[in-house]
């Protein structure tokens, strides 16, 4: 397959690409998006244009200020307060519909050099069809690496495909929208360098809804692999992802991109 380069994104001459500029994104294999996502400069390169990136330079030295990620169906850009979706998917599905997600992650965090997560960021909106602006529902995200962030935390244990997890949950409000934020962070190895699982997601979603956090009659908008930076981050590697998410239809998406 012939991949075009999107804006700010360069080929590295070996078949795959390399880019420095924020918010930059490419299209790669299975209909997904890799996006150098974030506030301060990251630079992002993949030997070809499979599900994975290496972060080969930071200059991230803020809390929260860069999440380097991949992902399917959509995800929000506050360049232009809307979504960027990821090609060939149909409109998202309602959570009481979803009848399989199962998702694998192998990813790697440098040993130094690098503060913050290696996560899942889930997004469900309250209404159906292509979203619009950010979702207004609920974020599910799934720690399973952390690096200089201390031990984890949270008002419950959870123990899900084998994983023990500290579950915790308020309502967040930034730029004049508000949804519920859940998190659940793994409980051990979660500073483990190499880390690889194959999750069942739907477990999450039903805990949630047990706690009152999240609605089934919600949409599933958004399925997102990456690592929220603090501070360096140079040498974060995904090797990989997959997340087959299925109902009546499969999922996920809304926009054809243009990208390829």
């Amino acid at each position: 397959m012939t991949y075009a380069l999107a804006a700010g994104v360069s080929g590295n001459g070996s078949g795959g690409w390399t880019t420095c500029t924020t918010d930059a994104h490419a299209d790669v294999s299975n209909q997904m998006i890799v996006r150098n996502n974030g506030s301060q400069q990251m630079c992002l390169s993949s030997p070809d244009y499979g599900d994975h990136f290496t972060v080969t330079q930071s200059s991230v030295d803020s809390s929260w200020a860069g999440f380097p990620n991949i992902y399917t169906g959509c995800e929000y850009d506050g360049a232009d307060s809307n979504q960027l979706c990821s090609s060939g998917h149909g409109t998202p599905l309602r959570l009481s519909s979803v009848s399989k997600d199962q998702s694998s992650i192998s990813y790697h965090m440098p040993s130094s050099g690098f503060t913050g997560n290696s996560t899942y960021d889930l997004w469900f909106n309250r209404s159906g069809g292509t979203p619009h602006g950010r979702d207004n529902g609920a974020e599910i995200m799934i720690w399973l690496g952390s690096d200089g962030l201390g031990a984890p935390y949270g008002s419950r244990k959870v123990k899900i495909d084998g994983i023990w997890f500290a579950y915790d949950f308020w309502s967040t409000t930034h730029s004049g929208g508000s949804w519920n934020y859940i998190r659940y962070w793994r409980l051990s190895g979660y500073n483990d360098a190499d880390t690889s699982v194959n999750l069942n997601l739907l477990p999450f979603f039903r805990d949630a809804e047990s706690a009152g956090s999240l609605s089934s009659s919600w949409y599933l908008t958004g399925s997102e692999y990456g690592f929220e930076v603090c501070d360096g981050g140079a040498g974060l590697k995904v090797n990989n992802f997959t997340d087959t998410i299925e109902g009546p239809r499969r999922y996920l998406g809304g926009l054809q991109h243009k990208g390829k």
